[in-house]
């Protein structure tokens, strides 16, 4: 087995199928060259600790995962003679320092305290306000008790549990700062997240907290948290699927102003005067009455053949066809049905209308739109329903 491991530089290390963790720390060690003393820690990719006994089960997770290895640093390393001498520059620097007082040390010598310690005063006084609000968040949200806890009683926190410890703070982060808090507030809940917890404490970072914020680098478990809550309550807008209409004859419009309709009874009454009344004024007003009838035969295809047999008098009175062109359409469109058609058209359609089915009808229709091509400018599209 094959394990990428990164010691200042990044090699593989060959192990058999049943390394133990002793066994890859002494395989580190002979591939980086460090002393069999050495005191190795071991870190994934997001700088989190790994411990023994959970390594074999994280590597069966993420086969391809590269593990950082540092070596600890005991007390006894370093060497007394190292500190007790202070370099040119280390002196010049501690003279400066004590010769510029800030303004926030003269006010805290003006309150008792002394300016040598203002620093580690206000660092102190940042801590127990950062350790206060992550306190509160955890007794107010539910959970958080049972996560501190198990703090008391184990001195550690397991991975599920820092999980939701992060979910808590982020979330109450968000409820005190909005979806967008500040690097300082991001970075006051992971000093408060090392106050409260010591143990989850990273010993090789310069804070100590970089891995639940880092500000430099905008990484962190806080950061991911939040940019995770923020992906998932940003919806985008759902994009409105547009449905194409029918055009053409098929295409099923409105008509713009219509008047009294018949229906019913009523409808089939007025359908019957139509079939016999001489009067073309009575005949004009019982269409107008029954197009909303006749739009719907048109458009079922069952009936649509039917719609010369119910209203015969479209072959037989002039205009009826142009009075449904004007009330489906409305004035200004219907004028133009009754425009002259050029002269290059009337071929092709009577054309296209002698290879249709023979008909008495059709036959009419053809006999007529002959006879108006012989004459000049004599043709309009009303006179061929006639």
């Amino acid at each position: 087995m094959l394990l990428k491991v990164k010691y200042l530089s990044v090699k593989y290390i060959k192990l058999h199928a049943s390394f133990t963790y002793l066994e890859f720390i002494s395989e580190v060690k002979t591939k980086f060259g460090l002393q069999d003393a050495a005191h190795l820690e071991i870190f994934d990719e997001t700088d989190t600790a790994v411990d023994e006994d959970i390594f074999l089960e994280l590597l069966e997770a993420h086969p391809d995962l590269c593990l950082t290895v540092r070596q600890r640093i005991s007390d006894e390393d370093f060497s007394p003679l190292a500190h007790s001498t202070p370099s040119y520059s280390d002196t010049a620097s501690s003279l400066t320092d004590t010769i510029s007082l800030s303004s926030s040390d003269s006010d805290l010598r003006e309150h008792g305290i002394p300016a040598g310690r203002s620093r580690s005063s206000k660092e102190d006084m940042g801590s127990s306000a950062a350790k206060e609000m992550v306190e509160d968040a955890l007794n107010r949200k539910p959970g958080g008790e049972d996560i501190l806890e198990e703090y008391r009683g184990e001195n550690s926190l397991s991975h599920r549990t820092r999980r939701q410890l992060v979910n808590i703070l982020a979330s109450d982060m968000t409820e005190r700062h909005g979806r967008f808090p500040s690097r300082q507030q991001k970075e006051k809940y992971a000093l408060g997240i090392i106050t409260v917890f010591p143990s989850l404490k990273d010993p090789f970072s310069p804070k100590g907290y970089e891995h639940f914020y880092d500000g430099v680098k905008g990484t962190g478990y806080l950061a991911w948290r939040l940019k995770t809550m923020t992906r998932s309550t940003t919806k985008r807008p759902v994009k409105e699927v547009s449905v194409p209409q029918e055009q053409g004859p098929k295409r099923r419009r409105s008509a713009t102003t219509l008047p009294q309709q018949l229906d019913g009874d009523a409808c089939k009454e007025a359908i019957s005067f139509l079939v016999h009344s001489p009067d073309e004024a009575s005949v004009f007003q019982r269409m107008k009455m029954t197009f909303q009838h006749r739009q719907d035969l048109v458009h079922d295809p069952q009936r649509t053949a039917d719609v010369l047999k119910t209203f015969p008098r479209f072959l037989d009175v002039k205009g009826l066809v142009n009075q449904d062109f004007l009330l489906l359409f409305g004035a200004e469109t219907a004028t133009k049905l009754l425009e002259k058609w050029d002269t290059s058209f009337k071929p092709k359609v009577i054309k296209e209308a002698k290879q249709l089915t023979p008909s008495t009808d059709l036959c009419h229709l053809l006999k007529a739109a002959e006879k108006l091509a012989e004459n000049d400018d004599n043709g309009t599209l009303d006179c061929m329903f006639v």
